[in-house]
């Protein structure tokens, strides 16, 4: 068995000692029964628009901090679903606020999840990432790819809360991730926020014109998927 370096060894204790201390977090909440009650509070909250939106206004003048860490959280825990979140907050705020709460939200989560990757490695990446996403996504970690993941980072439904945990493993240093989350989650932000804010206004013209862009855009993303994934694979080759 290969011995492992120094650097290689710290990693393995952290990431060992953070599983165990998430392990003992877990058990704890079950036996309490807060486990359960935290779920099903969570699952009342992100049951549909409303719940969210309630919630969201509950916080009075502390708003907008609640929705900057629901979409924090939204990053760290893949399972909620960005577009929704990302909708609703246009419907609350209206258009630009939204963008300015989801994008600081959205991109502390992605540090968030980019610097625990770099620290505990691929244990936390195994906890968080399927095989299947990880073994699609794994070339990214054998260089740092910025301009490639950048692109990865705007086009419509690749999971970027996934790439974020993914890239940690990847030699790419914290500013230029930094960059690529910011910068690569406006254009879809935006999109999302006219969206959520002209369902809020009745706008129903802007709404439909908003979905019809959408469904051209996911249509064309879905139709050639396969050539985008080879441009992307055959670029980052290149760039060896």
């Amino acid at each position: 068995m290969k011995e492992l370096d120094p650097n290689d060894r710290k990693r393995l204790q952290v990431a060992v000692g953070s599983l165990v201390v998430i392990a003992l977090i877990i058990t704890y909440l079950a036996i309490s029964g807060h486990l359960a009650s935290l779920c099903s509070q969570m699952m009342k909250v992100f049951e549909n628009r409303d719940t969210l939106r309630s919630y969201v206004e509950s916080w009075g003048t502390l708003a907008p901090l609640a929705f900057l860490m629901i979409q924090i959280l939204q990053v760290l825990i893949a399972p909620i679903p960005g577009e929704f979140t990302g909708a609703v907050g246009g419907f609350i705020f209206g258009v630009w606020p939204n963008v300015i709460y989801s994008t600081i939200g959205l991109t502390i989560g992605s540090i968030l999840a980019f610097t625990a990757s770099k620290i505990i490695g691929m244990p936390l990446v195994k906890f968080f990432v399927s095989e299947e996403h990880l073994n699609k996504f794994h070339f990214l970690t054998e260089r740092k790819g910025a301009i490639i993941s950048l692109v990865l980072f705007t086009i419509p439904g690749v999971p970027k809360d996934i790439l974020s945990y993914i890239l940690g493993l990847s030699p790419m240093g914290f500013l230029t991730f930094f960059w690529v989350s910011f910068l690569g989650r406006i254009p879809g932000t935006i999109m999302l926020s006219l969206g959520g804010s002209a369902i809020y206004d009745g706008d129903w013209k802007s709404v439909l014109l908003l979905s019809l862009a959408c469904a051209i855009i996911f249509t064309f993303v879905f139709y050639q998927r396969d050539r985008i994934g080879e441009w992307i694979r055959r670029k980052h080759s290149e760039s060896r």
